[in-house]
């Protein structure tokens, strides 16, 4: 009977071995939302940011975070790269295709990027769609305005994936014109209409005009011009009375030089508070921005 009894009772140590085991190993770490490692914004600023995510993450089956670190170089040269290799590395994103927009920035260098796998994150994150959400944020980078900037970075992306949603076109209001040299300029931006005349008009208005003004220009100034007959010594043009010469003598004892150091220009566009310029970036199952703030 004993032997009945201490059978049992090992039969049933081991069949709650397992769950206890189970129920003391720690859950995996969840990667948040809203991770500021440089310390940017206050711990209710991170936690209405954090929640704000989450509600929109949800909504769309789009997850979208944001991450401030003090240096992009720890993690890749390339900040855009640096963007693309922390999405991967956590295996961030919703569901199979891990759909999700991450926005990460540097504040070393000022450098941000931002970029969007699977087919949402892609679709708003494309060329033009990239631009919208960029300029909604952007402005407030450059003022250090990290919780504004971060909220309309959640705001512009909520309303590109309504957009989405609703088969609106996402590319409505970035208003982009090509310029003269091929680029892609927004219209308040962009060079003037005159850029984008033919080239015979440009060279008529371009070569003509300076012409025609300078034809007038000369012939007023001819019109106006007197006869005069040229005098062949100095004494002629000097009213008597007029001149006296004095000699005068300056004698220098000692002197003094002082030399200033010029400073080196840095540049405002890779310079601290400089407006830089974004570069587009697609490929790798990624699209996005990056640039200077």
């Amino acid at each position: 009977m004993k032997r009945v009894f201490s059978l049992l009772l090992i039969l049933l140590l081991l069949a709650l071995f397992p769950a206890a085991a189970m129920a003391e190993e720690p859950e995996d770490e969840v990667f948040p939302y809203v991770l500021d490692n440089a310390g940017l914004l206050s711990e209710s600023q991170r936690s209405t940011l954090e929640n704000r995510a989450a509600e929109l993450s949800e909504k769309h089956g789009c997850n979208l975070y944001i991450v401030t670190v003090q240096d992009h170089t720890e993690y890749n040269p390339d900040v855009y790269e640096a963007a693309k290799g922390i999405f991967n590395y956590y295996d961030l994103g919703c569901g199979d295709g891990r759909e999700g927009v991450i926005l990460l920035l540097s504040m070393q260098d000022r450098d941000y990027a931002f970029a969007g796998h699977g087919q949402l994150g892609e679709t708003i994150c494309g060329y033009e769609s990239s631009w919208i959400i960029e300029d909604e944020f952007l402005d407030n980078f450059r003022s250090n305005d990290w919780y504004g900037g971060f909220s309309d970075y959640l705001e512009a992306c909520d309303k590109q994936l309504t957009k989405l949603e609703n088969g609106g076109d996402v590319t409505e209001g970035a208003d982009i014109i090509t310029g003269p040299d091929g680029q892609e300029y927004h219209e308040y931006n962009a060079p003037g209409e005159s850029e984008r005349m033919p080239v015979g008009l440009k060279l008529l208005i371009g070569i003509g005009a300076p012409c025609l003004i300078a034809l007038i220009v000369c012939s007023t100034f001819k019109a106006q011009m007197k006869t005069a007959k040229l005098r062949t010594t100095a004494e002629e043009y000097v009213v008597p009375g007029s001149a006296t010469l004095r000699a005068s003598e300056d004698r220098f004892v000692n002197r003094t030089e002082t030399r200033v150091p010029i400073p080196r220009d840095t540049g405002s566009s890779g310079g601290r508070g400089g407006s830089g310029g974004s570069s587009f970036h697609s490929g790798g199952g990624f699209s996005g921005r990056s640039g200077k703030f």
